[in-house]
């Protein structure tokens, strides 16, 4: 079952009439991306089997913006993947993001399209994650941002649904979910507060004997802060999420999921020194590339772990480090402790802690493109489990 909010039906009205009018564009269009080539080695029990393997891959992202006479901003993003080199049929080719944003009436504006969320959250529904979007946004005044958003969360087949929406292979669940919420932001100096609330609909319909509830609801509350205080950079994130869920054991439950995450540095002369945490749950499910560790970061390692929190109650704590040996070359270091609580990771059932240790260096081979080697080792408590050695080499290029 399908629902068309009423912002969605004032994005596709606004679309549509722009579409059918003559458009003009400004002579402003800006091609931008990066385009990466690693060498990855794995060996040990990563997140889902024991792997031991080495493999080459490719990605290419390139992002296409421009403006219309009327100020209108169109951006679309195209990523193109090769994950195996010699495998075809892991290429991919995907329209990331594509979509506008229209002002009007001096001080709102319209947003319509899929969009990587950035409005407060890395856990389930953004930071990463692309949604379908129509927000209306209003600045009664200067560095304000009001809006209200109606977003398609999950669409799906009835049988396909998961009784944790964000917790399958994917990361985006299945199922039928709408979204709907409030939320407004406001610049201080140099730091970005704000909030927001969702409520996340669940459109499913009842199969028989199914064990599934068409009338399962949640309500999300965020808060967070990011940007830079009192000569810190911090980003600063908690999100509590309550309602009730389908389990096809229990029946209908409560929801008592819970996030938060929290990362400071401090750059002091050519060392840069940051403290990272994060914590989940009942089963919250934190969005991709959570900037904690290499192995929660598919942008520093190859993410090995998977989405934080997946396995269960999570906590994660880290010490990060980075020193400028010269002005092209970084030495990175890392060090962390995961626990996570009656864990599923490789079969197990129960408590599991691993210590991560992470070491990196990146020279900056020019103004665009960087080369990078990285080693991140992942060494469990559980006897029955083989650690993690993941060794990633990338050449990367800006453009």
């Amino acid at each position: 079952m399908k629902k068309l909010g009423l912002l969605s039906f004032a994005a596709c009205m606004a679309v549509s009439s722009m579409m059918a009018a003559n458009i003009e564009l400004a002579s402003d269009l800006k091609i931008s991306g990066d385009a990466e080539v690693r060498g990855i080695s794995v060996k040990g029990d990563t997140d889902t089997v024991k792997k031991d393997k080495q493999i080459f891959d490719s990605e290419v992202n390139v992002n296409l913006d421009f403006k219309t006479t009327g100020d209108i901003k169109v951006h679309t993003a195209i990523k193109l993947q090769n994950d195996a080199w010699g495998d075809n049929s892991n290429d991919t080719f995907t329209w990331d993001e594509a979509y506008v944003t229209v002002p009007f009436n001096t001080n709102k504006l319209l947003i319509a399209g899929r969009i990587n969320d950035t409005y407060g959250t890395p856990f389930y529904g953004s930071n990463g994650d692309k949604i379908d979007l129509a927000l209306l946004g209003y600045t009664p005044i200067e560095n304000t941002l009001l809006y209200a958003f109606d977003f398609k969360a999950v669409e799906g087949k009835n049988q396909d649904q998961n009784t944790f929406l964000g917790a399958n292979s994917s990361g985006a669940g299945t199922g039928d979910f709408d979204a709907f919420g409030l939320g407004g932001q406001v610049t201080l100096d140099k730091l970005l507060v704000g909030g927001r609330y969702v409520y996340l609909q669940n459109n499913t319909e009842t199969a028989l004997n199914s064990g599934i509830y068409n009338d399962a609801t949640s309500h999300m509350f965020n808060a967070f802060a990011m940007g830079e205080v009192a000569n810190l950079d911090l980003q600063a994130q908690i999100e509590k999420r309550i309602g009730d869920r389908s389990n096809s054991s229990a029946g209908q439950v409560d929801e008592k999921m819970f996030g938060a995450y929290l990362k400071v540095a401090k750059q002091i002369s050519d060392l840069n020194i940051g403290f990272a945490t994060v914590a989940t749950k009942d089963g919250y499910v934190s969005g991709e590339n959570l900037p904690v560790t290499y192995l929660t970061n598919a942008d520093l390692g190859t993410d090995s772990l998977d989405r934080v929190g997946k396995y269960g109650d999570t906590q994660i704590a880290a010490l990060n480090l980075a020193y400028d040996l010269t002005k092209e070359l970084t030495l990175e270091s890392n060090i962390a402790l995961h626990n996570i609580k009656d864990a599923t990771f490789s079969s197990i059932n129960k408590d599991l802690k691993i210590t991560e240790y992470d070491a990196g260096i990146a020279y900056q081979l020019n103004k665009s493109a960087e080369l990078s080697l990285r080693y991140a080792l992942g060494s469990f408590d559980e006897a029955s489990l083989e650690d993690m050695h993941t060794v990633v080499g990338a050449v990367k290029i800006d453009f």
